[in-house]
């Protein structure tokens, strides 16, 4: 999948949150936003290059008011941004992750683990402080829970990383039918093969066996029988 085709496929299942999306699809995106996002923090900053008393009235507080209040359209072209962003920016890119999970055979709900993780480290944190003394003893306990949600970040990019199950899964049929099959295990370490596999390794053993029955075992009974009537 191009990077083209990728970008009209987000945004033409922009509200599908079922189905999966391979991972040229979901980077392609991804890549797409990164651009624009960079491109759009340029041009801002080109602005605001040539109007240095521009960004002195947005940042300061009290002249922001004040400007805003004389600028009132400027408020409106803002909401107008932050619509447009959530509607070419957010939600594609949110139905697209969901369904790179799905790919994977994760649930879609899987997106809030990175936060779910840093919310119960903070709450951790806060209660695990009043019982750990001094801030010098408790600094290393600190950073260890500081370190848990980047774990859980880097591993939420890991999993986004992860080829799709091979085949149908329980979210729906494979967005890359002609991906490279993946060797299969031996089935003494696979609980459950899946069922063209086990069609063609019952297939090959049924041929491993006739094959054998002829060159091995028929010669020799025929020989028993010709000794026998000898």
């Amino acid at each position: 999948m191009g990077p083209l085709k990728a970008i009209a496929s987000c945004y033409f299942n922009i509200l599908n949150f079922s189905g999966r999306a391979r991972r040229a699809e979901y980077w392609w995106f991804a890549l797409f936003l990164a651009v624009a996002a960079t491109a759009a923090q340029i041009g801002l900053g080109y602005v605001f290059a040539r109007d240095p008393e521009l960004l002195l009235r947005v940042t300061d507080a009290s002249a922001s008011k004040a400007f805003f209040d004389n600028n009132t359209e400027l408020l409106y072209y803002i909401g107008y941004f932050y619509a447009g962003y959530i509607v070419l920016g957010w939600l594609p890119q949110l139905s697209v992750t969901v369904r790179r999970l799905h790919d994977t055979d994760r649930s879609g709900w899987f997106i809030l683990m990175p936060t779910a993780v840093t919310i119960l480290a903070l709450v951790g944190a806060v209660f695990l402080i009043p019982f750990l003394g001094s801030p010098e003893s408790a600094m290393p306990i600190i950073l260890m829970i500081a370190t848990v949600p980047l774990i859980a970040s880097v591993w939420f990019l890991v999993v986004l990383c992860l080829p799709g199950t091979h085949g149908n899964n329980r979210f729906g049929p494979d967005p890359a039918p002609d991906r490279e099959r993946p060797p299969p295990a031996h089935p003494a370490f696979v609980r459950q093969l899946p069922d063209d596999v086990r069609e063609a390794v019952q297939a090959k053993n049924q041929s491993d066996f006739a094959e054998y029955y002829r060159t091995r075992v028929a010669p020799a009974i025929q020989q028993n029988k010709a000794a026998r009537s000898g």
